[in-house]
């Protein structure tokens, strides 16, 4: 495999002297203000060949133009100003171009105040730039993609972690592999979360039941799955792209979509944002500093939230700092340097309440320290047009902590390291027991990219080739136990013991891609092809993916497209690298009253597991697409199906253990003495938690959404979107395993377990969207209305058969069950019983669809005036009208109500 990243690496930086360099054209031009002032570090992107070039501190630019080209679209853009699109006619490339850029601002005549299809990095990808992103009145990344479709638009939620999946239904750890698997890309930057690993023992308790958490508010670290969003502040932001179908081969560690943040980079206003929601507030201070022709831009931000669950009480709470600093400076004519560092902090804290005898505590704190540099190159005339360069590296500190004052009996505990019988010790039946997870994540990466562009025959070919190599590691305290204060004793005859992170080795993945991008004439109509191929080295795994799509205009207004991709996304560390499993047995456990003279004997065996072979999580995706034009306004229709394989989940395993038996001597007064018998005790309970690459699902869908321009009689643009997800989830191959009742190992059966179906299930789910944005531009006014529409959503339970394939015996070899019969002598006795539960005295099946009773919805207001182009005044009320619909269940006896109650934001912008 590495040989083979070495042939395509060679082969790829090869590229430039494949072909001689065309002759080209230039067109030149300046950004300018309304005042015109030079806008510098303007991002001008030429749509036909994907090349970026930026302003110099002068305003001015130049782009290079092949020959045979037609015309050329540009789309200019500057941190505070709208963008404008402007397309230029091969009779106007000589002349010399002035494009002025406007203030931001809800008085003028066009503003999008609500995501759009663009179609930028994949065909249905979804945009929101920086208006948009204002009109939200957003206090993280996760209340803007609340709006996406299919989603929940809902208050703030800031007490827990907020995740991001994309075109899926699918729940528990399909969830987890979802949300590992969608990239969040931050100014060209992938944000790891491979090295986090806050979790206790996942030998004991599998993945999701090993995060730390407090009994009343859950969970507050995100191992195994992806970045907490609520980490991610959105003032800012310019732009949010979500890419959740097929993205460029440019894209690497990533099975289910992409959301690319670009922030705001030159020279702006201070800019200070507040907004307060219920028991939250949120502060922002932000500048862009003009330093002088040579030394470019600066631009600092600074951000601090405070959220109280109960604003009475204060006992839960979550605090989040942030700072940015990002400077740009051009060190020549074609070179462009973006140097970044970013400090945030983040506190989840759960105090003791005083009514609480149990003195219950959980904190989970963090503090990160992030540096990039990216540096751009304009070539000009040669093959190679541009080259992009990245380094990056991230340092961190996580603590999460939990106590809890137990009263009870002595127990007996076992402590050593090592395998074999010994004599654990009691602790007594009171203490404030505690948990400890300390960990130092480090993510470092190096990127590297260059475009090519040039004509042959008809075609346009825009060829984008890089390599990239990326780490993650951990270098904390680990899982810190005090042996005299443990919270858990003999949890599944597993007890939790230190693990060290410091002598965990760092993880490391390496990728090279190669993107052509084609433009060819098919009759009148232009036709876009993108062909790309990945390759990388993932856990010591190769992986290939192809992706490729196309773009065909039917006629002037209507294009059809589609796409086809496969990627993938490596383990994480605590994928990779989860504590041991130390199997406790008690052989003897005998209290008298008296430490010093009891005996708890007990035999351990230490396990350490081998996850070097786990493979990267893989996922394949065709999608098929319309997309419509026309002066009233556009429409988009596209119908995806996905299928993710490989996902990583954890997986219940036996492991009995055949013991010597102990007799003892209890003397009064004297330390209880024991012997062996000499016969032998099967214990076939034990066992553990391991990772496999067992989780499989398929993913079905269509998205609908319509935009209408502003009608100009009612000052009003309609949207409408409607999602209908359907997604079939299974451990493909993580089988049912279920122990029989001693009674039977005891008889001397030869079945001690039985195997059976992994449990298959089906969720669906059918949505619609629905706003109005009224926009008065003399009067600096915008109202807008959305409502969430919730058709159907439903749970069901697939083939969860009570009858076994299989069987295993004491030798732990697997048998086959062609046919089950109950009568067989061998294995008829491992029939389960009816799938029921007991709800309320009453039997249920627990396969039983579960559906909503009725069609239900909620409707959200949005208000915001601006004041001389200077302050802005926002409202948002979540559920305005309260509508929350109660059900009640006379089979369970139960109420539920649905939806959340009405909720306010107010907001303060002021820039000056």
């Amino acid at each position: 495999m590495i040989k083979a990243l070495h042939t395509i690496t060679f082969l790829f930086l090869t590229i430039p002297f494949w072909a001689e360099a065309q002759s080209v054209k230039e067109i030149r031009g300046k950004v300018t203000d309304t005042a015109n002032a030079p806008l510098s570090f303007c991002n001008i992107k030429i749509s036909q060949s994907d090349l970026v070039v930026s302003t110099a501190i002068d305003g001015s630019f130049t782009i290079p133009v092949l020959p045979g080209t037609r015309e050329i679209q540009l789309e200019v853009s500057h941190v505070g100003k709208q963008v404008v699109q402007r397309t230029i006619s091969a009779a106007a490339f000589g002349n010399f171009l002035v494009i002025r850029l406007q203030d931001l601002s809800l008085s003028l005549n066009k503003v999008e105040v609500t995501g759009i299809r663009k179609g930028n990095a994949s065909n249905s990808s979804i945009l929101y730039n920086r208006e948009a992103i204002a009109q939200l009145q957003a206090f993280s990344l996760a209340d803007i993609l609340n709006n996406l479709p299919g989603k929940t638009t809902t208050a703030p939620q800031l007490q827990n972690p907020q995740t991001i999946t994309l075109r899926s239904d699918a729940g528990g750890n399909h969830a987890l592999s979802n949300s590992l698997g969608t990239a969040i890309i931050l100014d060209g930057v992938r944000q790891s979360n491979d090295a986090n690993m806050q979790s206790r023992s996942l030998s004991i308790r599998g993945m999701t039941s090993s995060i730390l958490g407090s009994r009343s508010d859950g969970s507050f670290d995100v191992p195994f799955g992806g970045i907490d969003l609520r980490e991610i502040p959105a003032d800012n932001i310019e732009s949010v792209e979500v890419v959740s179908g097929v993205a460029s081969a440019q894209y690497n560690e990533l099975t289910d979509g992409a959301i690319i943040i670009n922030r705001q980079a030159g020279r702006t206003r201070y800019q200070f944002n507040t907004r307060i929601n219920e028991g939250s507030t949120d502060f922002s201070l932000s500048k862009g500093f003009g330093l002088g022709k040579k030394l470019g831009a600066l631009n600092l931000s600074l951000g601090y939230l405070n959220s109280n669950k109960d604003p009475r009480d204060k006992i839960k709470s979550y605090n989040r700092v942030n700072s940015s600093l990002m400077w740009t400076i051009y060190l020549s004519k074609k070179i462009k340097n973006t140097l970044s560092f970013d400090y945030n902090t983040r506190l989840d804290d759960v105090k003791v309440d005083p009514d609480d005898d149990a003195e219950l505590k959980t904190y989970a704190k963090s503090r990160s320290l992030s540096i990039s540099n990216r540096t751009s190159i304009t070539f000009g005339r040669g093959f190679v047009k541009s080259m992009n360069m990245s380094l990056s590296f991230s340092s961190g500190y996580q603590d999460t902590y939990n106590q809890w004052l137990l009263n009870g009996p002595p127990k007996g505990l076992a402590n050593k390291d090592t395998t074999g019988v010994y004599e654990g010790i009691f602790l007594p039946g009171a203490y404030l027991a505690e948990e400890r997870i300390i960990g130092k994540p480090r993510n470092y990466a190096a990127n590297i990219s260059m475009i090519s562009v040039f004509n042959t025959d008809l075609m346009l070919h825009s060829i984008s080739y890089g390599l990239n190599i990326s780490g993650s590691g951990n270098k904390g305290e680990g899982i810190v136990v005090d042996p005299e204060r443990p919270r858990w004793i003999n949890i599944s005859n597993q007890n939790e013991r230190p693990y060290n992170y410091k002598e965990l080795n760092d993880m490391t993945s390496a990728g090279v891609y190669l993107q052509d991008n084609i433009t060819l004439r098919l009759g009148r109509r232009n036709v876009h092809l993108g062909m790309g191929l990945r390759y990388d080295i993932q856990n010591g795994t190769g992986s290939l993916q192809p992706r490729m799509s196309a773009r065909y205009m039917l006629s002037k207004k209507l294009e059809l497209n589609a796409a086809y991709g496969i990627s993938s996304k490596s383990p994480t560390m605590a994928h990779r690298n989860p504590a041991p499993a130390w199997l406790d047995i008690p052989l003897l456990n005998l209290y008298n009253g008296y430490a010093d003279q009891s005996l708890f004997l007990v035999y351990t065996q230490k396990i350490i597991p081998d996850n070097s072979n786990l493979k990267p999580s893989r996922s394949s995706q065709l999608e098929v697409g319309l997309k419509y034009n026309d002066t009233w306004g556009s429409t988009s229709f596209f119908a995806y199906l996905k299928q993710d394989r490989n996902g990583f989940n954890s997986y219940s395993r036996f492991q009995p253990l055949n013991l010597p038996e102990y007799g003892y001597t209890a003397i009064p007064g004297q330390k209880i003495t024991y012997y062996p018998t000499g016969n032998t005790i099967t214990y076939a309970g034990a066992g553990n938690y391991v990772i496999t690459n067992g989780l499989s699902s398929n993913n079905y869908g269509v998205e609908w959404m319509i935009q209408t321009r502003k009608i100009p009689v009612l000052q009003t643009s309609f949207t409408a979107g409607t999602s209908f997800s359907l997604s079939t989830y299974h451990n493909a191959t993580d089988r049912r395993v279920i122990m029989v009742d001693n009674a039977y190992i005891q008889q001397g059966k030869e079945a001690w377990y039985g195997v059976y179906h992994a449990d298959e299930k089906k969720n669906w789910s059918l949505t619609t969207k629905f706003g109005t944005d009224t926009h008065i531009p003399k009067l600096g006014f915008v109202i807008s209305l959305s409502a969430d529409i919730f058709w159907q959503k439903s749970t069901e339970t697939l083939n969860h058969g009570n009858e076994p394939i299989g069987y295993i015996d004491k030798n732990l070899q697997y048998h086959d069950i062609p046919y089950f019969s109950s009568s067989n002598p061998v294995y008829g006795y491992l029939k389960l019983d009816p799938d029921v539960v007991i709800v309320n005295g009453v039997a249920m099946s627990n396969t039983a669809p579960t559906k909503l009773p009725f069609v239900y919805g909620n409707l959200n207001m949005r208000i915001a005036k601006e004041i001389n182009k200077q302050i802005r005044l926002s409202l948002s009320a979540y559920n305005v009208l309260n509508l929350r619909p109660e059900y009640y269940n006379p089979v369970t006896q139960s109420t539920t109500v649905y939806g959340s109650p009405v909720s306010l934001t107010a907001g303060l912008s002021v820039q000056f």
